[in-house]
C-alpha cells in the first residue's frame, strides 16, 4: 500500500501536533450498561501549512480525564519524517493502545496524501467507487422510543438499512425490533447489535441455547445480528449454520486488526464488521477487510460513536472496499460542532447513501482550524 511512497515521505517532517477534546452528553444504551457522556479526541498533525486529521474516543463517562496527559505520547512523533512516524505508530499498539494508534495513523495517512497530492483511497489501494448505504443506529432500551427514533431516521432518508441496539433480553429485543419494523416497512434491512448480550462471557458450552433466541428475533423482522454472544471462532461458525437466513456479524472478535488478520476464518458470519475506533490501525483494517473478501464474505464499516473527521475517512474506506453499508455517519445533535467548521470534504450524503463526491488528496477534509479550536473543550499542543 503505502510502501511505494516511503522514499517521498522521508522528506516530509512533522512540525506540530495538536489534540482537541469534545464532550458529547447524549445517553447511549447498551446491553452491558450506559454511556452518559463520551470524551472525543481530534488530532491534528501538521507539516508546514498542511494538516492531517484523525479522531477517536478518549474515554466515556469521565469528564475529569486529562487530555493533555492522555495524549502526551504523541510528542514522540514531533520532528520525525512521515515515513518514520508511520513505522513508529505501527509498533506502538501495546504501549499506546488501539485508540491512540488508530487516530494518529489516520492523521498521518491524511497528511501524507495531502503532501503527495494522492488520495487516501489510492494510498491504501481501495479502488471502489460506488456509493454505500448509510446505517444509522438507534440506541433505545424502550420499544416506543426505538420506534420514534426509527421514524426520525427514515425522515433523514436512511430507509434501506437501519441498526438497533439489542440487550440480550428476549421480550425487550422482540419489542424493539417489532416497533422498528413497523416504522421502517417490510423492505428495510434491520441489523441488531446485542454486544454479546446473550452470552457475556466465553464458554465451552454449545451454542444451541442461543440459536432459538436469535430465530425468534428473526421471526419478528431482524435480518442480521451483530455480536449475539461472546464466542470463539468455531462457535461463530456453528451458530451461523444454526440460524438459517439470519445473517451473523462478528465484531468484537475482529479487534484489533493486526491480530484478527491471523485468526479470522470463513463461515463466522455472512458479514464481518470492520469497526472504526477499535481496529488499532487503518492500514491493518484494510488488509483485514481484504482477507475477509478473499473467502467470499461481505463487509460492513461500523462506528464507535464518532462525531468528526474520522467519519468522512471511514466513509471513504467503506466506498473503497465496496462495503455493504457504513455506520460511521454524521449524527444530528452531535456532529454539528465539527461540521460548522468544515470548509469542504470528499464525501457527501446522497439520499440514504454515502458517496465520494470528488477525489481529494488524503482524506480530503479542509477544516477551519481556528474556528474548531474555539469550539473545543480543551485544545493543547502536544
Amino acid at each position: 500500500m503505502l510502501e511505494k511512497y516511503r522514499s517521498k515521505l522521508d522528506s516530509i517532517v512533522i512540525d506540530e501536533i495538536e489534540l482537541m477534546r469534545f464532550d458529547v452528553d447524549v445517553v447511549r444504551h447498551y446491553s452491558w450498561g450506559n454511556w452518559y457522556s463520551r470524551q472525543i479526541g481530534f488530532i491534528r498533525i501538521a507539516s508546514g501549512s498542511v494538516s492531517g486529521w484523525g479522531e477517536n474516543r478518549i474515554t466515556s463517562n469521565d469528564k475529569n480525564v486529562d487530555v493533555k496527559k492522555w495524549g502526551e505520547c504523541f510528542a514522540e512523533l514531533k520532528g520525525m519524517p512521515l515515513s518514520a512516524a508511520l513505522s513508529l505508530v505501527a509498533e506502538k499498539l501495546s504501549p499506546w493502545g488501539n485508540l491512540r494508534v488508530e487516530m494518529a495513523e489516520m492523521a498521518l495517512i491524511d497528511l501524507a496524501g495531502k503532501k503527495l497530492g494522492v488520495s487516501a483511497a489510492e494510498l491504501l489501494d481501495m479502488p471502489g467507487e460506488k456509493p454505500v448505504p448509510g446505517l444509522y443506529c438507534v440506541l433505545e432500551d424502550d420499544a416506543a422510543k426505538a420506534g420514534a427514533a426509527a421514524a426520525a431516521v427514515k425522515a433523514m432518508g436512511y430507509s434501506s438499512h437501519i441498526k438497533v441496539k439489542l440487550f440480550g433480553k428476549p421480550e425487550l429485543d422482540k419489542a424493539v425490533i417489532t416497533a422498528v419494523r413497523k416504522e421502517m416497512g417490510r423492505d428495510t434491512y434491520i441489523v441488531g447489535d446485542v454486544n454479546c448480550g446473550y452470552r457475556m462471557k466465553k464458554s465451552t458450552d454449545p451454542v444451541d441455547d442461543i440459536a432459538p433466541s436469535l430465530m425468534a428475533l428473526h421471526a419478528v423482522g431482524l435480518n442480521a445480528c451483530e455480536d449475539p454472544a461472546d464466542m470463539d471462532h468455531e462457535q461463530w461458525v456453528a451458530l451461523q449454520k444454526k440460524v438459517g437466513a439470519l445473517d451473523l456479524i462478528p465484531d468484537h472478535i475482529m479487534r484489533p486488526a493486526v491480530k484478527a488478520i491471523h485468526t479470522v476464518i470463513p463461515g463466522m458470519g455472512r458479514i464481518y464488521n470492520i469497526h472504526p475506533g477499535c481496529m488499532g490501525s487503518v492500514i491493518a483494517a484494510v488488509a483485514l477487510a481484504k482477507k475477509v473478501r478473499s473467502f467470499g464474505a461481505k463487509l460492513m464499516i461500523g462506528d464507535d460513536s464518532l462525531i468528526g473527521p474520522a467519519l468522512s475517512s471511514w466513509q471513504q474506506v467503506a466506498v473503497g472496499l465496496d462495503a455493504e453499508w457504513v455506520e460511521a455517519l454524521e449524527k444530528e445533535g452531535e456532529s454539528e460542532v465539527f461540521l460548522d467548521c468544515v470548509r469542504s470534504q470528499a464525501t457527501e450524503k446522497q439520499g440514504g447513501t454515502m458517496a465520494i463526491k470528488a477525489s481529494r488528496p488524503g482524506f480530503g477534509l479542509d477544516i477551519d482550524t481556528v474556528a474548531l479550536r474555539k469550539k473545543a473543550l480543551v485544545s493543547t499542543i502536544v
